[in-house]
């Protein structure tokens, strides 16, 4: 197509975009009159700036251009009809039932008057081939590709959301557009390592669903790279991908200067127009201007034309949006992988306040519902924190593994707190609301832990990660550190504090779990000082109003069971009195703190319900050691709670009656008992401290990123990452042709998958309940046995289908850690009444078919069951086995040779072995575990070999270093492992309020 012939295509393609569908079609007639390929380039063009692939899936109210040919309730093999949703330059897209899988799908046929011509039709079949040829959570996928009646239809996953555009309308903050364009790169980094370009990236092609995840639609356009231009057969695989000589696609608003010049594209072109998308986001323009078509090509083309709109964009983010949009696509981003990575290095650095709203959801029982919040670009941190484990061995064992990087040193000189008013400073009460809150990430490397704000909010006291592991204190004003407390030999420091006046710092050490001493050190560093030689493990100190006496809690004994006990004592550690006890069982966890009048201790209560826990938040009197109830709710966990200025408590947890919103938010407890959630979402918060005035609250964003990955021939330099969303829950395995089976929570609940090693061709295969974990397959591939809560609140044991049909409970009696035996005839598993901290007393197993469930094994006295695994050649129970020596956990390693038989052959299992997982290894001699180079609670965890010889030593199998393997298994073969690993952010964070 010559350059004449161009422009005139683009000045039709101008005046009939903005035109109805009947005046566009007799406009064409008008104007292209007999000239068939001008009439063709301008349909072409037409259709490829219309949104052709499922935009109906978020427009829930579009025009509907044509009359729809299928009816609601029509049945099209397995898929009942419902309503048309929207119309493409190409076909209807239609909401619609699955009925054998249950669920809504979206239903796309191709528009009859279209179906006989012939590029279409290849477009039709290339958008369902190129989008399922990929697999990544930020990608539509797609279900089916059929047709019925000579119409050709596409099924892929209903999507429940708003497109971009529609997001960009309300407003967007700086925080929440990195975060989009994040998920967006990841899905281009995949296409472009599958070989396919987009090559029509814009706002209505990315949809935002109800809990933030992004999805890019409409493939319709896709190139498969380093691959010829000859036409393609309709019926043959995604290998040729054709496409006309000269033929601009996409969207012109979006277009790269190669695209506008009808040349070759590559997937340089895919990060053009993410740049433009970003700085649209960020400015709500676009980078490039013009009244018409002419106009908008030649501001893309022009060399002397800059991007408009760069003062409005944040000046950090700047540089990236250039160098996406830079004409020389030599000297733009090269690789979507390269872009990611510099947005996601900008996250890490938002150092500005910012409204809190986040952009993921707050998922309960009733709705999804995404909050909005100003459109002004700003800058923040929001991260992903996942489910902690409700025992305090779970909290400590959480808290240790969230502390690695640590930040440079520096001096400043310490200020002494003076105390001033709090007339005029905002603080949470009943009026704030999520977006009365503005975050401030402080510059601290990103797994630190344990972290205070002194009382007059210029210092920030935290623990730094291994090797060294001290305390460090921050500047807020200037960022300088110093070390306060190197890590001191043979131990390791914890839970600081500041005492009132801001002088000393008051903190925990330990050289054994559970018991520590309560140590006192200036603020400025120097000598410490034993203030109190037993203290109540990761509990934080506390101190009266007036700064005259100090509370801790330490444990005690009543009438011979664990008790938690409060106790004063003067800065010094004299005078020692007993304010509180628990009752037994109960304990005290977390923090302390004491209302403003100084009258009593609020303590969240571990309490003991059979053999479940849950939380209360009650206060002590000081005085006369009453106990009476603070909250009016009972709490599944609760992670800091902080007494306000005003008179309120401020708590970090998540309800006891919720079962799938289990991350901590921010709450209020007023000072009669009532209780509001302040935040909302999956953003969950850890610790919490206050100023004196409470006007500034510190606490802490954790998010972890749990994922699988493969090793082929077992070979740790081969490891490959299969998942990258962070969504891998509740276990994994594989199958007997080598396809896997894992729990993944991207649906917003956990539920059970099966994908190819490599992670394409993903199927959800269970729906029902909130929690479906520990899949097994048995030998010969039929079945599934899993453990799920969707028959109560308990977990028990269920046998399904490969392919997710059928599903069969197995046990009335709560199970949970499924093992099966050779044949595949039974399945073991661990009872319990709900998940603890991996503290078993029986393994029992049923008939794969359903039948009586019989105990299989008990512990040996004094010691509970931690682990365990079947040997499929003899039957032999491998177990790893746990207790509580001289305060602090032993491990051993066992084996159980015969059914009802004593537990034989213990191994003394090094102190850097956890047994946290035990498995055979593949010669069905040996044995497998979890864990670290050396003792200590910041080492990273690896998979060890364990030889059952007395003479053998434990060697490393694996050799990540740096994320946290929590689970592995290996393939029926033998021939790979699986194994999943956590990474771990913990982000300290300024809370500061509007004034109300």
């Amino acid at each position: 197509m010559n350059n004449s012939t161009w422009q005139r295509v683009k000045e039709i393609f101008d005046e009939a975009r903005a035109l109805t569908a009947d005046d566009r079609v007799a406009y064409l007639d008008r104007m292209c009159a007999d000239d068939a390929e001008l009439r063709t380039q301008v349909d072409k063009l037409l259709n490829s700036y219309d949104s052709d692939f499922l935009e109906g899936t978020v427009l829930g109210a579009a025009r509907i251009l044509v009359e729809p040919h299928l009816r609601s309730g029509e049945i099209i093999g397995r898929y009942r009809i419902k309503e048309l949703i929207g119309t493409g330059g190409m076909g209807q897209v239609f909401q619609a039932d699955d009925i054998e899988l249950d669920r809504p799908v979206a239903f796309k046929v191709l528009h009859r008057d279209v179906a006989d011509d012939g590029e279409r039709v290849r477009r039709f079949i290339q958008e369902a081939k190129a989008a399922s040829a990929l697999n990544h959570p930020n990608i539509l996928t797609i279900h089916e590709i059929g047709s019925f009646e000579g119409a050709r239809f596409i099924v892929s996953e209903y999507i429940d959301g708003d497109t971009l555009r529609d997001k960009m309308g309300a407003g967007l903050t700086a925080a929440e557009s990195i975060e989009i364009a994040c998920q967006v790169a990841a899905a281009l980094q995949a296409a472009h390592s599958a070989g396919i370009i987009h090559r029509d990236i814009k706002p209505e092609n990315l949809m935002i669903r109800r809990d933030g995840l992004v999805k890019v639609l409409d493939f319709g356009l896709a190139k498969l790279t380093e691959l010829d231009d000859r036409p393609i057969d309709a019926n043959a695989p995604p290998s040729r991908v054709h496409t006309s000589p000269g033929l601009v696609m996409g969207t012109v608003a979006y277009m790269s200067p190669e695209q506008a010049r009808g040349q070759a594209v590559d997937a340089r072109a895919d990060l053009w127009s993410l740049g433009v998308v970003l700085h649209e986001m960020l400015t709500g323009k676009s980078p490039f201007e013009g009244e018409s078509v002419t106009e908008l090509v030649s501001s893309i083309l022009s060399a002397d034309s800059t991007p408009a709109n760069l003062d409005s964009l944040p000046p950090e983010l700047t540089p990236i949006c250039q160098k996406a949009l830079t004409r020389d696509k030599e000297k733009r981003y090269q690789s979507a992988h390269d872009l990611l990575e510099d947005l996601k290095g900008e996250q890490k650095r938002m150092e500005y306040a910012i409204h809190s709203t986040p952009l993921i959801s707050a998922i309960s029982a009733d709705e999804l519902k995404t909050q909005l919040i100003r459109p002004k670009p700003t800058l923040s941190a929001e991260y992903v924190v996942t489910t902690v484990k409700r025992h305090k061995y779970a909290t400590l064992l959480a808290t240790a593994l969230t502390i690695t990087i640590g930040v440079g040193l520096s001096v400043y000189n310490f200020q002494g707190a003076t105390p001033g008013s709090t007339d005029n400073l905002a603080i949470i009460d009943e009026s704030t609301k999520e977006t009365d809150l503005k975050f401030e990430r402080l510059p601290i490397s990103g797994q630190t832990s344990d972290v205070a704000i002194s009382p007059d909010g210029r210092h920030v006291a935290y623990i730094e990660p291994a090797p060294q592991r001290g305390i460090k204190l921050m500047q807020i004003d200037n960022s300088s550190t110093s070390t306060v407390v190197p890590q001191p030999p043979g131990a390791f420091v914890f839970s600081p504090t500041f005492s009132p006046d801001g002088k000393y710092m008051y903190y925990h050490q330990s050289t054994s779990a559970f018991t520590a001493k309560l140590m006192r050190v200036l603020s400025t560093g120097g000598p410490a000082q034993e203030i109190a030689p037993s203290a109540a493990y990761f509990t934080v100190a506390a101190f009266t109003p007036d700064g005259a006496t100090l509370l801790f809690v330490r444990e005690a004994k009543e009438s011979g069971k664990d008790i938690s006990e409060i106790v004063s004592a003067k800065l010094d550690g004299s005078d020692l009195r007993s304010v509180g006890k628990t009752q037994p069982g109960d304990f005290i966890s977390n923090s302390l703190s004491i209302s403003p009048d100084g009258k009593t201790v609020a303590c969240q209560l571990q309490v003991k319900e059979g053999d479940a826990r849950y939380v209360k938040i009650v206060g002590y009197d000081i005085a006369s050691g009453a106990q009476r109830p603070l909250s009016d709710k009972n709490w599944g966990n609760t992670f800091g709670l902080v007494w306000l200025a005003n008179g309120n408590l401020l708590v970090a947890g998540y309800e006891r009656s919720s079962q799938t919103q289990r991350t901590p938010q921010l709450w209020l407890v007023t000072q009669d008992g009532r209780s509001k959630a302040i935040t909302s979402g999956l953003v969950g918060y850890n610790r919490l401290s206050a100023t004196r005035s409470s006007d500034i609250i510190l606490t802490q964003q954790v998010r972890n990123a749990n994922d699988l990955w493969v090793l082929p021939n077992n070979d740790p330099a081969r490891a490959r990452q299969v998942t990258t969303s962070g969504e891998l829950r509740g276990g994994f395995a594989a199958t007997p042709d080598g396809r896997i089976i894992m729990g993944s929570n991207v649906t917003g609940t956990l539920n059970l998958w099966m994908l190819n090693a490599d992670g394409s061709e993903r199927k959800q295969l269970t729906r029902e309940g909130t929690l479906n974990t520990g899949p097994l397959v048995t030998p010969d591939g039929k079945y599934i046995v899993f453990s799920s809560d969707r028959a109560g609140t308990s977990m028990r044991l269920f046998r399904m289908d490969i392919n997710g049909e059928n599903a069969e409970q197995l046990t009335d009696d709560p199970g949970i850690r499924p093992r099966l035996s050779g044949d595949g005839k039974w399945a073991y598993y661990f009872e319990t009444p709900q998940p603890s901290f991996e503290m078993f007393d029986l393994i029992k197993k049923v008939p794969i078919n359903g039948g009586v469930p019989k105990v299989v094994a008990k512990p040996p006295d004094g010691w509970k069951f931690h682990s365990f695994d079947v040997n499929p050649a003899n039957g032999r129970i491998a177990v790893g086995l746990l207790r509580m020596e001289n305060d602090r956990f032993v491990y051993r390693a066992g084996i159980i040779r015969k059914e009802g038989e004593a537990v034989t052959n213990i191994i003394d299992l090094p102190a850097n072995l956890n047994a946290g997982a035990v498995h055979w290894m593949p010669d069905n001699r040996n044995i497998a575990t979890l864990g670290k180079d050396e003792p200590g609670p910041s080492q990273v965890v690896d998979v060890w070999k364990v030889p059952l010889s007395k003479t053998g030593r434990p060697t490393r199998l694996t050799n990540f270093r740096t994320p946290v393997t929590n689970n592995f298994n290996w393939s029926f073969d033998g021939k790979f492992m699986l194994v999943g690993h956590t990474k771990q952010m913990s982000e300290p964070v300024i809370i500061r309020i509007s004034a109300q």
